[in-house]
């Protein structure tokens, strides 16, 4: 529990540093970095209520040491925390969820399948974000290098997470969370 608030802390910290560089990089780094690590703690949880605890504390040591970076910036407001609180708040509740369903991906039915997909359903909703021009999070060059960089994280976490032919099942759930909230965003 403790190793997952550090590294997160220490993530969050390289990623305070590259709000001082350029956009995309820093773009690709937050929240993908994160996202990464935390799938990383949630698959290896030995419970439920430890993937849950985990992936808690896994988010917030990011925002932790984001903050600290605020406190010492002269220009604080280059070092983004997910831009209003709504975001914030929805930023973490993506990221906890994926953690959770990176555990219960462990399982060896259609419910692990499930949540496989969904986990790497969620991750593309922030990919998606970025790469839409008037999206609620739009960053301007995200397409191709940023989306690149999302797809290769997606399939890597449905390789990980999924379970040979029924990695199939999880990518069509990924495909079509993704695909539903595009369409939600683009309002067709």
């Amino acid at each position: 529990m403790i190793l997952s608030l550090l590294v997160g802390m220490l993530l969050g910290g390289v990623g305070a540093l590259l709000a001082y560089g350029p956009e995309l990089l820093y773009a690709i780094y937050h929240p993908y970095a994160y996202l990464v690590f935390i799938v990383v703690m949630g698959r290896t949880a030995a419970g439920l209520g430890w993937a849950v605890l985990s992936s808690v504390l896994a988010a917030f040591g990011p925002i932790l040491s984001m903050l600290v970076a605020t406190i010492f910036a002269k220009n604080a407001w280059l070092v983004s925390l997910g831009g209003d609180g709504a975001s914030m708040n929805l930023m973490i509740a993506n990221l906890v969820a994926i953690g959770v369903l990176s555990y219960l991906a462990k399982r060896y039915d259609r419910w692990g399948d499930l949540a496989a997909g969904g986990a790497a359903g969620l991750a593309l909703f922030d990919g998606i974000d970025k790469a839409m021009p008037g999206g609620p999070e739009h960053v301007p060059g995200f397409w191709p290098w940023g989306v690149a960089v999302v797809v290769a994280i997606v399939l890597g976490m449905l390789v990980s997470l999924g379970r040979g032919c029924d990695r199939a099942c999880s990518a069509l759930i990924a495909l079509v969370l993704g695909a539903s909230y595009f369409v939600f965003l683009t309002g067709l």
